[in-house]
């Protein structure tokens, strides 16, 4: 199917990345969440990246998610206990990994933009990415959420 909607959990590619996180302990998960940022800030973009955007979108929603302010935002809803994935609090490193590795893979003028062919659902993806960075910038200037 691909990609079905504008968030950062609903394409076909963040689904098979949550599921693979869905079976594993919650320290295994921040070592995936983790090496997903690392590789995708190592890349610094670049098209020969082993980490795809979809990934890096999933892995800062499942960040996200784990912060209180994050709890507010639409998730999957075939994912209820995302919120528990992580164990709390995020600590400001982890919130700064998701937003650099999101800055570098999804830039403003990056492909991953121009390939939306509806203007309306590529804002709506834009404003999606701007929440999740809202709630992870708090985490990663050090406040206490």
């Amino acid at each position: 199917m691909g990609t079905w909607g504008s968030g950062p959990l609903d394409s076909d590619t963040a689904e098979d990345y949550l599921d693979e996180l869905e079976e594993q302990s919650v320290s295994q998960r921040l070592t995936v969440v983790e090496k997903t940022f690392r590789s995708a800030i190592g890349a610094g973009g670049g098209s020969n990246s082993s980490v795809l955007p979809e990934e890096v979108m999933a892995a800062a929603a499942v960040v996200a998610a784990n912060i209180p302010a994050g709890r507010a935002l639409a998730w999957n809803e075939e994912y209820p206990s995302i919120t528990e994935w992580l164990a709390k609090p995020i600590t400001p490193a982890l919130a700064s990994s998701a937003i650099q590795a999101l800055e570098v893979t999804l830039p403003a003028d990056g492909w991953f933009w121009r390939s939306w062919v509806d203007a309306g659902e590529r804002e709506e993806a834009q404003a999606a990415i701007g929440s999740l960075r809202s709630v992870l910038r708090p985490v990663s200037e050090g406040e206490s959420t």
